[in-house]
């Protein structure tokens, strides 16, 4: 992915010191942002809230090729602040956003974050075991609609949707099995 970086921000990688933090936007019941900083940061209007319940995100693998990248966030489950949430909101097809950004010596946002990954939720999952308990999201690329099979079924209901007074499959669920299409 082409990224369009502020003079500022080239300026902060020449440097021998970086500070680097994460901005996460997720957008499960009324959106939520994170930052991996020990306080709260604002970028584009918006408060990232620093939260020890955000842990990391995995790394960032690009390709010239299309295809379907993917990135874990990682929270920790031990509180179940971030477990209610996915389990009382629609996540699925949700909206996330993972911007990379810098801060100068004086600890204020070096100006224009740049977005790292963007995609909506795939899949949420609880890892737990002896030791400790996380709760993670898997957010894919807008290619994975790319092989996502979508249609209309033959059967009363997928019918219904379009037409609702037509029975014509009203029993295509019968009569397939005396079809013998492509069978001698």
């Amino acid at each position: 992915m082409t990224r369009n970086l502020t003079t500022a921000l080239k300026n902060e990688l020449e440097t021998d010191s970086l500070q680097p933090i994460t901005l996460v936007y997720i957008n499960v019941g009324t959106g939520y942002r994170f930052t991996d900083h020990y306080k709260d940061l604002t970028y584009d209007s918006n408060t990232y809230s620093a939260s020890s319940l955000f842990l990391k995100v995995s790394g960032v693998k690009e390709s010239s090729e299309i295809e379907v990248g993917n990135i874990t966030v990682f929270f920790s489950g031990a509180d179940q602040t971030i477990i209610s949430l996915f389990l009382s909101n629609q996540y699925m097809e949700k909206e996330a956003e993972i911007y990379k950004g810098f801060l100068d010596s004086s600890e204020n946002l070096i100006a224009d974050p740049f977005l790292l990954f963007k995609g909506r939720i795939e899949s949420f999952n609880i890892d737990e075991n002896i030791n400790s308990s996380n709760a993670n999201i898997v957010v894919a690329s807008h290619w994975s609609d790319f092989s996502k099979i979508e249609g209309r079924k033959t059967n009363t209901g997928s019918q219904q949707l379009h037409f609702a007074n037509d029975l014509g499959f009203e029993f295509a669920s019968q009569t397939v099995q005396d079809i013998k299409w492509g069978r001698s």
